[in-house]
């Protein structure tokens, strides 16, 4: 019999292909180009857009391990029960961050990016003025939907458009 080490790792390794699988499914390449130029929809920034989605896919990459874990017969339930509590950590960061870019966008900015970790909170706001009032008013904001004592973790950028759009080409 594997050793249950093994297993969960074999289990892994499994679940990893078949998202990769599914994200880079072949039959998707039918319905047309992939390729095409990323542009602005709807005053969003595209390239903001797909930061969005590579953030999403990784978590959702770490939420498919820990649902192998807490569906594994030979996981424990200590185990069981911190794969639950991460798995819960990361859908709220999820909704924090998403949260935090509507009140930004809400304030009237084109754009706004945020990416909550355990280190800190970096916020990217489009904007073509830097204000600091706003960056004093975000970082409050973040210290206190991500339960951050030291704010010196939020870390603020104002970018135009065209700066984001040429970082991704």
């Amino acid at each position: 019999m594997l050793k249950r080490n093994q297993l969960a790792l074999i289990l892994l390794t499994l679940v990893l292909m078949l998202t990769v699988y599914y994200i880079t499914d072949p039959f998707e390449k039918e319905k047309g180009p992939k390729e095409e130029p990323i542009e602005e929809t709807g005053g969003r920034i595209a390239e903001l857009a797909a930061r969005r989605l590579a953030l999403r896919e990784e978590r959702n990459l770490v939420i498919l391990g820990l649902d192998a874990i807490i569906a594994s017969n030979d996981a424990t339930v200590a185990e069981k029960e911190n794969a639950l509590k991460e798995k819960r950590y990361l859908n709220a960061l999820t909704e924090k961050e998403l949260l935090l870019e509507m009140q930004v966008i809400a304030k009237g900015y084109r754009d706004c990016f945020v990416h909550a970790s355990d280190v800190g909170v970096d916020i990217t706001v489009i904007s073509e003025e830097h204000s600091i009032s706003l960056a004093n008013e975000l970082a409050v904001e973040a210290a206190m939907l991500f339960d951050i004592l030291d704010t010196t973790n939020i870390v603020i950028h104002f970018k135009t458009a065209e700066e984001v759009m040429g970082e991704v080409s």
